[in-house]
């Protein structure tokens, strides 16, 4: 605690009296004017680190006043006497100062800093009306109501949950197919919790990417060039927690899908550069490099396309491998790149959009190649 000198006129914050009475005795040295309280830890701070204390004319403002007398003083190392809180008050921080004043009466400022000229964050101002007299010191407490950091509830609820059971899988007309066929794959499942329970279709393995359009438990698969495919579902139920059961479909080799034309294959009639726009969306696609058997194209911007269509629109049977650009036209994650200049053929599956009435789709930015 601060030593505190007594006037004629004194009005204390935070402070013992001091109204010129003897000194009490208090040790072979005799120490005069100063406050002795037992030493008690204080509470939590904050962000304070002091507070400023203002004292202006009773019909002034707090905010807009002229300070008549005004300190700035940091908090002290112990918490505020006992006798200066209420019945069962204990551990609070607290600054104090003593002003010398002429008789009158006064607003009494306090506002915590958590640096100088910094208003605190946690900690509001206070201020109270007190009234001087002469030769009294008048003791006033002002008290600064703190937000603190509130604790919250928590109430933890753990449930038991099970993934779906698929119980069965059917392929019509057979999992053995040419490349005019498709497959209708038909997967039945049930959740032992009686969730309800969506289906995702994918591709695991296989020669190309082939053309597989779901429809919540059933999906159909067809694709132009030979080969084992592996294919896969997952039944999933509305958490998230999903099952999976992958299978194989075999394709082989049919020429004459309609008795006569292949299939509009035959050799492709794409051009390098050549462009052109999806015919269900609009959006622009680029040929980046051709041949009698394959063509690369790209989209020219982002949007959506019915790569089969363009395929076919080329003069090549189908669409095989698709993969994301990154941004790119003619390229992979690299920059620039056009098609005068292509950049990596690189096909990483990326771009599948789902299909609508006039096929499948991709979407964005992507690249796909043509095939017979």
């Amino acid at each position: 605690m601060k030593a505190l000198k007594c006037g004629a006129l004194v009005l204390g914050l935070l402070a013992g009296a001091c109204n010129g009475s003897p000194a009490p005795e208090s040790g072979e040295e005799g120490e005069v004017g100063r406050i002795r309280v037992a030493l008690s830890t204080p509470g939590p701070t904050y962000d304070v680190s002091a507070i400023n204390i203002k004292v202006v004319n009773a019909y002034d403002s707090c905010y807009y006043g002229e300070a008549v007398a005004e300190a700035t003083v940091p908090l002290e190392e112990e918490a505020l006497p006992a006798d200066l809180s209420p019945s069962g008050g204990e551990n609070h921080p607290f600054a104090d100062a003593l002003f010398v004043l002429p008789p009158g009466d006064y607003w009494v400022c306090a506002a915590p800093e958590a640096a100088p000229g910094v208003p605190s964050s946690y900690c509001y101002s206070a201020e109270s009306y007190v009234s001087v007299f002469g030769g009294a010191t008048v003791e006033t407490t002002l008290v600064s109501h703190c937000t603190g950091q509130p604790n919250g509830g928590l109430d933890v609820i753990a449930a038991l949950n099970s993934p779906p059971q698929i119980t069965d899988l059917d392929i019509a007309e057979s999992k053995f197919i040419t490349t005019c066929e498709e497959a209708t794959i038909t997967v039945s499942a049930s959740d032992p919790d009686g969730d309800e329970v969506s289906y995702f279709w994918y591709q695991v393995s296989g020669p190309a990417y082939a053309a597989l359009s779901p429809s919540g438990a059933t999906a159909t698969f067809s694709t132009t060039v030979a080969g084992n495919y592996e294919l896969g579902v997952i039944a999933y139920d509305p958490w998230g927690y999903g099952t999976s059961l992958n299978f194989p479909i075999h394709v082989s080799q049919e020429d004459d899908c309609d008795g006569g034309g292949g299939g509009g294959g035959g050799g492709g009639g794409g051009e390098v550069c050549q462009t052109g726009e999806d015919i269900g969306t609009g959006s622009p696609w680029v040929v980046c490099a051709a041949d009698e058997d394959t063509a690369w194209v790209s989209a020219n911007a982002e949007g959506y396309f019915h790569l089969d269509l363009i395929c076919q629109e080329l003069g090549y049977a189908a669409a095989g491998a698709i993969g994301g650009t990154c941004g790119n036209v003619c390229g992979y994650c690299e920059d620039p790149t056009s098609c005068d200049s292509p950049g990596q053929r690189f096909f990483d599956g990326g771009g599948e959009c789902g299909t609508d009435e006039l096929g499948r789709l991709i979407c964005f930015t992507v690249q796909w190649e043509c095939v017979n």
